[in-house]
This record gives structure tokens, sequence and C-alpha cells, in this order.
């Protein structure tokens, strides 16, 4: 993991984690291949050669929050007890 720090609107500093797949698959819980089935659908990464990728962790999870959904399963069929 690299951290590079960046100048930001104000002066302020940032921390961005640039991370490897494993990094990423390790800290999400996921296989390399549900890594892979995202990046198809948009996920964000970083190509550093034909074979190289690194992730900005803060964006992964950014881009994975605006796919939340909530669950439908019980809608409309709400029981008091």
């Amino acid at each position: 993991m690299v951290a590079v720090p960046l100048i930001t609107s104000g002066e302020e500093y940032q921390c961005i984690r640039f991370m490897t797949t494993q990094q990423v698959c390790a800290e999400l819980g996921v296989d390399r291949q549900c890594l892979l089935r995202w990046r198809n659908q948009g996920m964000p990464y970083i190509p550093l050669g034909t074979r190289m990728v690194r992730y900005n962790l803060y964006d992964v999870l950014e881009w994975l929050e605006a796919r939340k959904t909530a669950s439908t399963a019980l809608v409309g069929e709400r029981r008091s007890l």
C-alpha cells in the first residue's frame, strides 16, 4: 500500500491509499473474480501497465456506496406480534 498526500482546497492534506488487487479483495472480503466483475461494471481503478492495476480504496468504497440498495423483502409484509 502506498500513501500519497495530496493538497486539496484550503491547503488541507488528504491521504489516498493505493492498493493492489489482493489487498482490496482482502479488505472487502471478496475474491479476485468478483473484483474483476465489478471493474467491468464500472468500479474505478488505475491501470499502471498491461498487467498491473491499483485501486484508490476511497473511490472503491464510494462506488460501492452508490450501488447500495435497500432490501424490499419485507415491504408490505410487516406483521405485528
